[in-house]
């Protein structure tokens, strides 16, 4: 991130009510998609039994594409490949919303599974790490990704207390989040298996390493160019 003090400036965030609206439908899409696809297998009254099950796995993919959204706008605000197009403000505005919208799906991810009939979790198995029955250590990191994509989006609020240097550190975790996230994806995912959902782990994979390298050469080019 970047520490200058554009990054302060009001840009769209009077105005994010079409975002939540814009997510919304993209968590409808995806729902829609996932019991259109369940329902072209399975009976109503056999799909209606599994819905918080269906919930909770497209609110899991809906939370993946906007911590995906979130991590890669962190690295193109960093390597500064959006001022052409986006205000510094505005970038910035729209990776701190659409935190707080990876984190309201991941939450109704966990959330569904607490009435889920086909395989259900205790509060204890969704809160503590390692301790469900189903894929433990997957769920676990699932877990951990929870708390930390919390953590981190609650520290755009503490960002003026703990200086902004502190903040960048904190938010390095991001790297740690995404990570973890991509893993129990994979590994205890339901549609991890599935072609387009491949395809969206390549994409996300691959377009994160491509600005990860682009950010950690930006130094050195910098440098070069220096007199």
């Amino acid at each position: 991130m970047a520490s200058d003090r554009s990054l302060d400036r009001p840009g769209l965030a009077g105005g994010w009510g079409a975002l939540w609206y814009l997510a919304a439908l993209t968590g409808t899409a995806v729902l829609s998609f996932v019991l259109g696809r369940a329902l072209g297998a399975e009976g109503v009254a056999t799909l209606a039994g599994k819905l918080p099950w269906y919930t909770s796995r497209a609110a899991g993919v809906t939370a993946y594409l906007l911590l995906s959204a979130t991590a890669l706008l962190g690295l193109l605000i960093s390597t500064r490949l959006l001022d052409r197009w986006l205000s510094r403000a505005d970038a910035f505005a729209l990776h701190e919303h659409c935190s707080w919208l990876a984190l309201g799906f991941a939450a109704l991810h966990a959330g569904a599974l607490l009435v889920d009939r086909a395989e259900p979790f205790s509060l204890l198995q969704v809160l503590v790490p390692f301790t469900a029955s189903y894929r433990p250590l997957a769920t676990g990191l699932g877990v951990l990704a929870l708390y930390l994509t919390a953590l981190i989006t609650a520290s755009f609020y503490v960002r003026a207390h703990i200086g902004q240097r502190m903040w960048r550190r904190l938010h390095a975790a991001t790297f740690g989040l995404y990570v973890l996230a991509t893993v129990h994806g994979l590994l205890a995912g339901s549609s991890s298996d599935m072609a387009w959902m491949q395809w969206l782990y390549l994409a996300s994979g691959a377009t994160a390493l491509f600005l990860t390298l682009v950010r950690l050469l930006l130094p050195a080019r910098a440098g070069a160019r220096r007199p």
